[in-house]
This record gives structure tokens, sequence and C-alpha cells, in this order.
């Protein structure tokens, strides 16, 4: 690849305020922009051999930033759900967090994690339908509406997605609502 990272290199200065307005207008903290445009940048090298030279570059940077950003947001939502369950049987339990130790509280966010990128690995047929109803207590025919499937397909892909889920983590993790940790 002779001559291509200082053309890279070029070509990312050059759109760099177009990238920067662009994901800043769909995220608020700064260091979640920087996050998505470094995640950009490393997903345009990654695919820059199938980049159609015929294209406006720009258009087809928009539409991986824009990729990118629906990602975040995904994950995103993924961890304010896991993050609420996790707080709402605290307090349906009636144990407070400063009951628990630092340890436990650092093994939980670590059971946290690491289902977040178990869900990450997911194939997206497998988890948008997972998200949508485990997550966000959606009803698997509104899901099978919003996902244009039908309701026993959505049924058949959270089955197959709480199995790899079960697999990633561990048997002792049965089924999403947690019981990990």
């Amino acid at each position: 690849m002779n001559g291509a990272e200082p053309a890279f290199s070029h070509l990312l200065r050059r759109h760099a305020q177009h990238l920067q307005r662009l994901v800043s207008r769909r995220l608020r903290d700064p260091e979640d922009v920087l996050d998505v445009i470094q995640d950009t940048h490393l997903a345009v090298w990654r695919a820059l051999q199938s980049y159609d030279a015929r294209r406006p570059f720009e258009a087809w940077l928009t539409s991986i930033a824009l990729n990118k950003c629906r990602d975040w947001a995904r994950r995103r939502l993924v961890r304010l759900a896991l993050i609420s369950r996790v707080q709402a049987d605290i307090v349906r339990e009636g144990v407070g967090i400063d009951e628990h130790s630092a340890e436990s509280l650092a093994m939980g966010e670590e059971a946290v994690c690491e289902l977040a990128q178990a869900l990450d690995a997911l194939p997206a047929q497998l988890r948008e339908p997972l998200i949508l109803t485990a997550l966000l207590d959606v009803p698997q025919a509104v899901a099978a509406r919003k996902l244009r499937a039908t309701r026993k397909a959505v049924e058949m892909r959270v089955r197959r997605a709480r199995q790899h889920l079960q697999q990633a983590l561990g048997a002792e993790t049965t089924r999403l609502g947690y019981s990990c940790g």
C-alpha cells in the first residue's frame, strides 16, 4: 500500500469538519463524538478497498459515520436498559447501593460490560428482536411489525439470541433479564 496512508490521512483531514459537524449533531457528549469519529475512521480504512471511486467520497464517509452513530445509539440504549433493570432489581430487593462492597459493584459492572459485548457480537437479526422484546418490553407482535417479520420469526430469533448469549456468558446466564452477577 505505497502512498495509501498519506492519501488516506489527506482525505480524512479534508473531510474532518464535515465529519465533526455530522457526528456532533447526533451525539451530545464530546467524548462520544470523538469515539464515533475514530470508529468511523477505522471502518473507512477497513472498507477502503470496496470504495467505488466513481461515487463521492463524502457521501460514502457520511453513510459510514451515520451507521456508526446508529451503532453507538443502540449500544447506549442497551446499556441504559441494563442499568435500569439492575437499579429496579436493587430497589425491589430493598438493598441500597451503599450496602454493596466495592468488589461486588465492580463485579456487577464487569457483568454488564460482558453482556453488552455479547449483545454487540450477536448478528443484528438476533440482537434487534431481543433488545425490543426483552429489554424494552415491546410485545412480540409490535416488534414483528417494526422488524417487518412474523411474530413466530421474532420469537425464534429471541430464543436463538438467548441461546447465543447463554453460550457467550456461561451456563449461569439463562435469560436476559439478568442472572449474570
